[in-house]
């Protein structure tokens, strides 16, 4: 059995480096509509009024985290990094192809759950309690 991780998405990436806010990732109200808009239903839901508090960043950390383990990938405990939340995923098949299959099935969340409520969280500077 071969041992693989990888960081879900690249857009995990920016939102880990965009820690604190700044003028390269504040949004506009109409940027914030235009992600809604070309979101999943999951995430329109929670940003029907293009805020999202920590409640609702937590949840969808969590259903994002549920989703990569029903995968079959294997998530790390979700952290603190800086002011947002993320974690690590392993995957261990028996083949590049069995992994690659897992692989898309786990990337396909981050779109499903979290990725424009994160960008948004990000840009509204709000801190993690």
């Amino acid at each position: 059995m071969r041992a693989w991780a990888f960081v879900p998405v690249l857009g995990v990436i920016a939102l880990l480096a965009g820690c604190s806010v700044s003028p390269f990732n504040l949004l506009s109200d109409e940027q914030r509509i235009d992600l809604r808009d070309g979101a999943s239903a999951y995430q329109q839901e929670v940003l029907a009024d293009l805020v999202v508090d920590e409640t609702e960043y937590r949840q969808a950390a969590e259903d994002w985290h549920s989703c990569v383990s029903s995968s079959g990938a294997e998530p790390s405990d979700v952290t603190h990094n800086g002011n947002e939340l993320t974690f690590n995923v392993t995957i261990q098949a028996a083949t590049e192809m069995a992994v690659a299959s897992i692989q898309r099935v786990a990337d396909a969340c981050l779109p499903e759950y979290f990725d424009a409520i994160g960008r948004v969280w990000v840009s509204q500077g709000t801190k993690l309690s």
